[in-house]
Formats: structure tokens, sequence, C-alpha cells
């Protein structure tokens, strides 16, 4: 069975591989599930082409309303660009609007400048504002500890006050005692009382005493910060007042531009109201900009057939188009529905993926033996281009990188990776002691001195490398003559036959 996938080597067939493998173990049996991924594949093929056709349709009609949708922007756009080109061809006409639109676009260059440097200047203010703000936050904290310790020892004297009284038997004047006052051990006697709120008392005088000195270096750094941030606090609000001053000149020059247009060419009136005038730009960049927009709808106009570029509004096309997709997969719903059993595509594809793990595994026991020549494989799974059937394709580097498939091998080199194929798929299906014999190696192949090298270079892998330890190999040669010995090569002579 071997000698089959031998005689392909260039292309090995998956259903040849996978028989070979279920001859040694029945454990492979579920591996021929994986070829039923093709019948499956071409099976539905055509039903998948369908589909596809109804898809690229519908993204048809999709990119065909994304085109009239911009069609439709675009003709705004040239609309409005229409209209600044009439008011700002008859606005500078006179001296007198002139003169008002002249200083309405300085005002409007200085305006697009001082946003801009309130913008920079506003990033390290507020960085400032938020570090004094959070300083004064700080200080304010301390100061409602510093009350709320200080209430503490009060009541730590008034306790003393009243032990004090009791000692005396005066009984008269008691004060009233919060109830949260200091807690101290009934079974002490009023010496140890005393003594004990008098050191409370001098413990918090301690605290406040630190919560006093971190008072005043927080002060210390907050008198450090404040005079740069007054300065940016006057910067910035000195050029938000010229910002908003401006803003409203401009308005103001804006309501006198347009009674000026409206008294000189009342047909503009009702298009006044849509004009920003601060975006009032020189003519000829208007009629350029108008010249782009007209080439683009021209060039949308004639890529896209489902529109009427004379009415933009018109969705006839687009919704026959859509009509008829709906009716063509109405009468061919047998045609694009994929049916399939979902329990078996999961053990095909589970199956495959098992293949690939075993293919990857050999992949790495025969790469052990080809750097002993010099030479790297990679054994990929490919699909025929007919799509009806599977196939293993070793692919091969040399040293220099260069990529060769089998046939540009030299013939030894085929001989090697012929016998490492096969040592390869025992070590990986487990067989401790591996038979191999020239006669499974095709005639064109079966060269004495190519498969006496190679026992030569791999025996002593079996010898130093790990993964080899356990393994036997069994040589059984015919009509060969070996005429040098192989180092720790046991050798048994069967005698002829008659």
């Amino acid at each position: 069975m071997f000698s089959k996938i031998l005689e392909n080597l260039e292309l090995i067939p998956i259903e040849i591989f996978i028989d070979f493998l279920y001859r040694q173990s029945e454990e492979f049996l579920n591996l021929k599930k994986s070829l039923k991924i093709l019948e499956i594949f071409n099976e539905n093929r055509n039903c998948m082409e369908q589909n596809i056709k109804f898809v690229i349709q519908f993204i048809e009609v999709v990119e065909s309303l994304i085109s009239l949708f911009r069609f439709i922007k675009l003709t705004k756009e040239k609309e409005i660009l229409e209209k600044e080109l009439e008011i700002s061809k008859k606005y500078k006409k006179t001296s007198d609007i002139t003169a008002i639109s002249d200083l309405m676009k300085k005002l409007n260059e200085s305006l697009i400048n001082n946003r801009r440097k309130l913008k920079y200047l506003e990033e390290d203010f507020l960085q400032r504002k938020n570090q004094i703000d959070q300083i004064i936050n700080t200080i304010d904290n301390f100061k409602l500890k510093i009350q709320e310790l200080t209430k503490q020892k009060k009541e730590n004297f008034s306790q003393i006050n009243k032990i004090t009284r009791e000692m005396e038997g005066d009984s008269t004047n008691q004060e009233i005692i919060p109830n949260n006052k200091p807690e101290i051990n009934t079974s002490l006697t009023n010496a140890e009382k005393i003594k004990k709120l008098q050191m409370n008392a001098k413990e918090i005088q301690i605290e406040i005493n630190q919560i006093n000195s971190n008072i005043n270096e927080t002060k210390s750094k907050l008198e450090e910060l404040s005079p740069f941030y007054e300065i940016y606090k006057k910067d910035y609000d000195k050029l938000l007042e010229i910002i908003k001053t401006d803003e409203g000149k401009f308005e103001k020059l804006q309501s006198q531009l347009k009674d000026k247009i409206k008294d000189k060419e009342s047909i503009l009136n009702q298009e006044l109201d849509i004009v920003d005038f601060k975006s009032i730009r020189p003519l000829q960049e208007i009629e350029e900009q108008i010249q782009k927009i007209d080439y683009k709808l021209t060039e949308i106009s004639i890529v896209n057939p489902l529109f009427n570029a004379e009415n933009q509004y018109d969705l006839s096309l687009i919704i026959k188009k859509l009509e008829e997709i709906s009716h063509d997969i109405e009468i061919r719903q047998n045609e694009i529905i994929i049916d399939m059993n979902e329990v078996d595509m999961k053990n095909n594809i589970k199956s495959l993926q098992n293949l690939e793990i075993i293919i990857n595994t050999i992949d790495t026991f025969i790469n052990i033996f080809l750097k002993e020549i010099n030479l790297k494989l990679e054994l990929r799974i490919i699909i025929s281009s007919d799509n009806q059937n599977l196939y293993i394709r070793p692919n091969f580097i040399r040293t220099t990188e260069e990529r060769i498939n089998f046939d540009n091998l030299t013939t030894p080199e085929k001989i090697f990776f012929a016998i490492m194929f096969y040592i390869s798929i025992n070590l990986y299906i487990g067989t401790k002691n591996i038979i191999f014999s020239n006669l499974f190696v095709p005639n064109k192949y079966n060269k004495a001195g190519s498969i006496f090298r190679t026992i030569r270079k791999i025996l002593p892998l079996f010898e130093s490398e790990e993964r080899l330890l356990d393994f036997n190999l069994i040589y059984i040669i015919s009509n060969l003559e070996m005429k040098k010995d192989i180092k720790n090569l046991k050798i048994i002579t069967m005698p002829e036959n008659g």
C-alpha cells in the first residue's frame, strides 16, 4: 500500500494516505469523514454560487442607493455654492458693501486666529486652574479637620472640669456633655481619668499642630503657583473677551450687509438667511469647487444606471431592481437553501482537523531527519483545481532559502525523503519495531548507494535523539550489495531457498 504513496510523492492523494493509516490501525477509520468535505462542497457549490449571485445583486442596489445619496448631497452642496457665488458677486460690486465685507473678512480672520490661540492657551490655563482648585480644596479639608479636632479637644477638657467638680463635691452648674464625649475606662480612678483625658487633649493638639504645618506648606505652594495662574487667567479672560467682542461686531456687520444686499437685490432675500458670511470665499475658489462637484455628479450618473440624474428623487429603477431580486429568490428557494446535517458537518470538519494534526506531526518527525541533508519540509493539504480531490503536497526549502517541489530534488534526496516519510508515519503510529524494505521503493528510486547512505545518516539519530530512543529499525534488503559496512548495524543474512 505504501508503494502507491511513493508513486505519487509530488502530490499524495489524501484517500490513499488515509487508507494506509487505516491498514496500520482501525483508530484512523474516522479520518475518512474528512473526505466528505469536498463531496458536501461540490453538492452545494451551485447553491452557494446562486446565493453569491443574489448577494452581488443586492450589493449593487445598495451601492446605487449610496451613490444616489451622494448625488443628492453633492447637489445640495452645489446649490449652496451657487448661492454663495451669486451673493459674493453682488456684494463685491459696490463700495459700501465691499467695505463691510472686507471688514467682516478681517474680523473673521481675527476670530479664527484668536480661537486658535485660545485653544492652545486653554489647556495650560485649565491645568493650572485645576492645580489651584485642588490646593484650595486641600486647605479647606485641613481646616475642617482642625475644627473637628478642636471640638474633640474641648470635649476632653469639659470632661476634666466635670471630674474636678465632682471631686470637690460641687454638683451645681454642671456642663452637659455631648453624646460623643471621650470614652474613659470607668474602673480608673479620677486622677487616672484626668491624666488620660489630658493625654488625649495633648495628642489632639499635636495632630492639630501637624495639620497647621501642612496648611502652611500648602499655602506656600499656593502662593508660589498663584502668580503664574493669575497671568494665565488674565490672558485667557482677555482673549475670551476679545473673541466675544469680535463675534458681536461680526454679527452686527453681517446684519448690516444683509440689509444692504436686500436693498439692492430683492431676489436674494430668501437665500440670505442660509448663507454663512464667514464662509464666503474668493469667486475663483467657489467656481473651482462647483466645477469639481459637477465632475463628480457626471461621474455618478454615468457609472450608476439605477437612478435618474434628471430627477434625483426618482427611486423607481432601484425599487424595480429590488422587486426582481425578490421575485428570483422566491422562485428559486430550492436552489439557494443549503441542506446539510449540522452534526455530520461538524464531525467531518473535526476529522479534517485531526488529519491536519497528524500530517503536521509527521512533518515534524521528517524534519528531524531532513536536517541531515540540509533540507526542510512543509506538508500542506491542497484541493485539486476541479475541487474533486484532496492532496498532500510536500514543499522543500534548502539552506539557501530556495523553495523547491519534490520533482526538483536530486535522486538521493528523493530516496532519503521516501524512506523518512515511511519511517515518520510509523513513528507517529507508535510502531516500536519499524520494518522497512527496499522493495517498498519504486524501481526508479531503488538505488543501493542512496538507500545505504540514508541508513548511515539516520542510524545515529536513533541513538542520540530523545524522541527516537524507544524505536528499533529493521531493514529487509533484497538484491542490493552493501559495499561498505554500516557502524552499529546488526546484519543477518537469510539463506536463499533451493
